[in-house]
This record gives structure tokens, sequence and C-alpha cells, in this order.
């Protein structure tokens, strides 16, 4: 009786928490002018493909605890510099990664949950919400099944997700990964029984 009791407090205070980060992220959307507000929200497809493509290509895991440069983080992933470059500033100026010094960056706290070494990473998470087979019926079904009624992934994949993810191992491993990582930033509270 004690755990069920501990469990429901968790599950509580974690639903405060939650009410609590849903009043800060509205904040932006109450001091910012609505045309600019609608600007941002139309452009964060674009930073979300960023710290997709940072995520797959590990740079949280080649910065590890020190500072590179471009140019050492270019060689060791075999990438065009510049164009390296202008990702990692584009997320450094959201805080993702810090710039220490011209062309020199560091993990910031917010870029140390990509890195695959630590156990509260969201790496999975970035990588499947980012995926071809998540980004594709959003970007080509989405409007077709608001007019119809029908379920965006299965116009894409023509099955429902859970079909889809029984003929494709990857991709069941993939969203596998992800929900162990809400459960590790949880703590198990929203997938353990009370």
């Amino acid at each position: 009786m004690k755990k069920l009791a501990t469990n429901t407090f968790r599950v509580k205070f974690f639903n405060k928490l939650m009410g609590f980060a849903s009043v800060l992220q509205n904040i932006p959307a109450k001091i910012t002018p609505p045309p600019f507000r609608l600007m941002q929200i139309g452009s964060l497809f674009w930073q979300s493909r960023a710290l997709y493509v940072a995520t797959k290509l590990e740079l949280a895991d080649v910065l590890g605890d020190t500072e590179k440069s471009t140019s050492e983080i270019s060689k060791a992933l075999q990438l065009h510099e510049d164009h390296l470059y202008r990702l990692m500033r584009m997320l450094a100026s959201q805080g993702i990664f810090g710039e220490t010094a011209p062309r020199v960056f560091k993990n910031s706290k917010t870029s140390a949950y990509l890195r695959q070494d630590n156990p509260k990473n969201v790496r999975a998470m970035i990588l499947m919400h980012n995926s071809p087979e998540m980004t594709k019926p959003w970007m080509e079904a989405l409007e077709e099944s608001i007019r119809d009624g029908g379920v965006p992934f299965a116009k894409v994949h023509g099955v429902d997700m859970f079909s889809y993810m029984d003929r494709h191992q990857d991709f069941d491993l993939l969203f596998s990964q992800a929900m162990d990582s809400v459960e590790n930033l949880t703590g198990n509270l929203i997938f353990r029984r009370l």
C-alpha cells in the first residue's frame, strides 16, 4: 500500500511540473507579437531538422567533455567544415551547443542530453520524431487527412504505425528506444502500474 501512495504522489508531482512547464511554454506566445510568433512557429521545422542532423551525426558525442574546432570535428566525421560551422552556429544560437571561440564549440547543458553516454539522453526521441517514417506523413498526408478524416501515417505507409513497426525492425527498435528515453526521464512514472 505504501508503494501505491508513493507512486500516486510522484504522478501528481509530475503532473504539477508538466502544468508549470506548460505555463512557461506559453509565455512567448503571450509576449511576442502575433506575426512574429507565427514566423517563429513556421520556421521550427528548420530548427528541428538541424537538431536531427546534429544528433544523427553524433556531434555531442564527438565533442564529449572537450572543446573542438569545426576543423577537428569535420575531419573526424568527414564533413564539409563551412557547412558544419553554420549548423553548429545555428544550434549554438539556440543554446544547444556553446561557441567558446570563433569556430570552436563545446557541449552545453542542453546538448549533454544528446550524448550516448548520458543515461537520460533523448537521442532516440529526436531521431524518431524526425525520421522519414514520421516526417513524411506530416509533410505529405496531413492536409488530405484533415479533409477526409484519414490517418496520415497509414496514408503514406499503407498500414498503421504498429503494423509498420512489426515489418520494420529498425524503426521498431528506434521507437522502443525513444519510449525508454521518456521512461528514463520520468523515472518510470508514466509507465509504472499503480
